[in-house]
């Protein structure tokens, strides 16, 4: 596999990764780089090609998905991203990340929230969920809805003038 990457920013220029170690190497770069945007382009053995941009607060979560799921199509076997050096996050921090990322505009429940996350990187517990859905509620990053048997998070929007809308109108 072949991998390009064109980074702005901090560390801004072009690199470039092959062979059968690429993807790991192109994962470790990603993780350790400071940048605003980055462009990868990944050229299979078969000769496939993607190429995506990633730009915003969460986007080596996204490259590193976008790699990851070339890695899986060649190979054809899972590769859980627990198995991939990640930046020190607190629990917390990786748990938002993450639902950034899953669940952006929708509504989720802690159930939800629980069974995709051990998909991705292991084991977590319920209530371990539970507790931080309900601080980050508390901390103004999620609303939510519901009574305590059917309660369902999603994150508030302020900066988005369409998630505004959408609210003004769901009231």
């Amino acid at each position: 596999m072949r991998i390009r990457l064109d980074i702005e920013g901090k560390h801004a220029g072009s690199i470039k990764f092959k062979g059968a170690g690429a993807a790991e190497m192109a994962l470790t770069y990603i993780n350790d780089t400071e940048a605003d945007e980055i462009s990868i382009q990944l050229v299979k053995p078969d000769g496939t090609k993607a190429y995506a941009d990633f730009e915003g607060e969460f986007w080596s979560m996204s490259a590193t998905k976008f790699i990851l799921s070339a890695v899986k199509s060649e190979r054809n076997i899972p590769e859980p991203l627990h198995d991939i050096p990640q930046p020190d996050l607190t629990l917390k921090e990786r748990l938002e990340m993450f639902l950034r990322f899953e669940y952006p505009r929708v509504w989720f429940s802690s159930l939800d929230v629980k069974r995709q996350y051990e998909t991705v990187y292991g084991k977590i517990n319920l209530s371990t969920v539970s507790t931080y859905l309900a601080r980050m509620h508390r901390d103004n990053i999620l609303e939510r809805r519901g009574n305590r048997n059917q309660r369902e998070y999603r994150f508030m929007d302020k900066g988005n003038p369409l998630m505004n809308i959408e609210y003004a109108l769901s009231k």
